[in-house]
């Protein structure tokens, strides 16, 4: 996979907002098409292929792909973004147009011209991440913590309150007890951001008496393991080139000794000079 990169302003990511996964893919493949450095002009239009959906993410459910791509397309529009500054709450659209072409599976849409302004012109204050790191998520609140960490890559930490971390992932009424939460969405996320991104992420827990209030989150970039060329023996195939190469190392052992070693000598033809006795 070539290195597709999503790029947003930091000021988006503390917006509130939940997507499906399906919903997800469908956005990151068209955010990587986006230019960040120029304009972006709100008749743009994006097009997406499900071949291309395929080839970036290689979805489990390919039976029903089809099926599932149609039905993110009809909730994507409906998607909102809270953003929420002091006692106001403004509830923005991702998009202003999707169309879905049944016959050729190509998906086609606009930003909305709110989201444009976070993806598009951008020189500073922004969070860039390739989309390989983030492909093989399953869990639909992965990427978004994800998201939250790589804006904070360069420290390593960062702290959320839980009523924060809830409004992020605009969770409203779900897992409202903390042991709910961290089953299924903090430890969840985690363990797939670990397994399947360059960051390794651990946590800690803040608590006020026995309740917890905040989570301390700790993450660093995978470093990168080389692994060691495997040693090639050398290979002697006919059978009296083998014996005369054996014969050649017996006598330049008596007159050398130790001159000749293994490391310069097929195993199988040391093995063979150790059990006649010759080494």
């Amino acid at each position: 996979m070539k290195d597709n990169i999503i790029v947003k302003k930091n000021d988006f990511l503390r917006f509130g907002y939940t997507l499906s996964l399906m919903e997800q893919r469908l956005l990151l493949a068209c955010i990587a098409k986006v230019d960040s450095r120029k304009s972006l002009d709100m008749n743009k239009q994006f097009e997406i292929s499900v071949q291309e959906i395929k080839d970036l993410f290689a979805p489990d459910s390919q039976k029903h792909l089809y099926r599932d791509l149609k039905e993110a397309c009809d909730r994507l529009f409906e998607r909102r973004i809270v953003v929420r500054t002091g006692n106001k709450t403004t509830k923005l659209r991702w998009v202003w147009k999707i169309e879905y072409q049944d016959n050729s599976a190509i998906i086609q849409i606009n930003f909305s011209p709110d989201v444009i302004p976070y993806l598009s012109a951008i020189s500073e204050r922004f969070t860039k991440y390739k989309l390989r790191d983030v492909k093989d998520f399953k869990c639909v609140h992965s990427l978004r913590l994800y998201e939250l960490f790589a804006q904070f890559q360069s420290t390593g930490s960062r702290e959320l309150s839980v009523d924060e971390l809830r409004q992020l992932l605009d969770l409203k009424d779900k897992y409202l007890i903390f042991s709910e939460l961290k089953r299924s969405v903090i430890d969840k996320s985690i363990k797939e951001i670990n397994e399947y991104s360059n960051l390794l992420v651990s946590y800690g827990e803040r608590k006020r008496g026995r309740k917890v209030i905040g989570l301390q989150f700790y993450f660093k970039t995978k470093t990168k393991t080389i692994q060691p060329e495997p040693e090639i023996e050398p290979l002697v195939h006919d059978k009296n080139e083998r014996q005369l190469l054996i014969e050649q190392l017996a006598n330049s052992r008596k007159r050398f000794g130790n001159a000749v070693n293994e490391s310069n000598v097929p195993l199988d033809i040391v093995k063979i000079l150790k059990e006649q006795g010759r080494w």
